[in-house]
């Protein structure tokens, strides 16, 4: 009778202390990294030096104003996914800006669906800067501060 109480508070012990741990890990959310204009540079220095998860990251503040930057073989693009209704308008802004500072753009994709309707693979618009790290910085807080109205203060999180 003894050893069946024991084996009881046993397994007990150890259910709670199983069911304790999972409940911890369940809990857990993630948050995205923040950052502000002036720590852009420091996080393209990442990418380049081939800290970060894939060969890109974006930055955004609110979904829609996500520009991405790519390591293109050492030097970096900018680019911009529209995915949703919201960031359809600023298509033009964004062409617009590349001309007027006489950078290329390219129109792609990447197959993705995006949450609208009328097409079935989202547009992105990929500005050809093969740029240093300096210049991507630049060109990508221009984007931010006169396309997307943002500023030093804004908080960016981190996207894949």
């Amino acid at each position: 009778m003894k050893y069946l109480i024991l084996l009881g508070i046993l397994v007990f012990i150890v259910i709670t202390y199983a069911c304790k741990g999972k409940s911890n890990k369940e809990n857990t959310v993630k948050v995205a990294k923040q950052i502000t204009l002036k720590e852009l540079e420091p996080t393209i220095n990442q990418l380049l030096e081939d800290k970060m998860e894939y060969d890109f990251f974006g930055i955004t503040s609110n979904g829609v104003d996500c520009i991405y930057f790519v390591n293109n073989k050492g030097t970096i693009n900018i680019e911009f996914e529209v995915m949703t209704n919201e960031q359809k308008p600023f298509v033009e802004k964004i062409i617009h800006f590349t001309k007027e500072n006489n950078y290329k753009i390219i129109k792609s994709t990447y197959g993705n669906t995006p949450n609208y309707k009328g097409i079935t693979q989202a547009p992105v618009y990929i500005i050809a800067l093969n740029g240093t790290k300096q210049k991507a910085r630049e060109v990508g807080v221009k984007i931010m501060k006169h396309i997307f109205e943002n500023n030093e203060h804004t908080k960016f999180d981190i996207v894949p």
